[in-house]
């Protein structure tokens, strides 16, 4: 809309503007209700909204109604029954928590276990991909900050890569 001309702009029809001494209120019924009717679409879309709100309202009353009747019936069945249900929600916590802290340390033993096994290889001191790629060797010290300001103004650097595939 906003990259059209506004000459390209459709002109909404103004109602007629009332003479001189003649007031808003002398114009016929019909024109004055037609002035501020609403076009079908919006009055659609109204009519969806108050019908969809009704129903969610009349939703929540019922579900609230049965939650609150359903809580009056059976609390002297949870009151009779409470002796049996505090002890079986304790055991339920406790084993809970100590599944919760069982998996917790097998995730921790498999990690620790990952982590040794890369040690004891020797895999641990180069990242993924670091055997395709040969850096310099001084890339610690000072060369290697030499080699990054030879790189800052246009020096190559020396990093060799392999081929992707073994024969080619």
């Amino acid at each position: 809309m906003a990259d059209r001309p506004p000459a390209a702009r459709a002109a909404l029809p103004r109602p007629p503007r009332p003479l001189r001494g003649q007031a808003h209120t002398d114009l016929p019924l019909r024109r004055r209700i037609q002035h501020h009717a609403y076009d079908s679409a919006r009055l659609v879309g109204f009519l969806a909204l108050a019908v969809t709100l009704a129903a969610l309202l009349v939703l929540a009353g019922v579900t609230l109604t049965v939650a609150f009747v359903a809580l009056v019936v059976l609390s002297p069945l949870l009151l009779l029954t409470s002796p049996l249900w505090v002890p079986m929600a304790a055991a339920v916590f406790v084993s809970g928590a100590a599944s919760i802290i069982g998996w917790c340390l097998a995730v921790g033993a498999v990690a620790a276990g990952t982590w040794a096994y890369r040690y004891f290889t020797g895999r641990h001191r180069r990242p993924v991909g670091a055997h395709r790629v040969y850096y310099d060797v001084g890339a610690g010290t000072a060369s290697g900050w030499m080699g990054y300001y030879a790189r800052e103004y246009g020096a190559r650097p020396r990093v060799h890569v392999k081929d992707a595939a073994p024969g080619a």
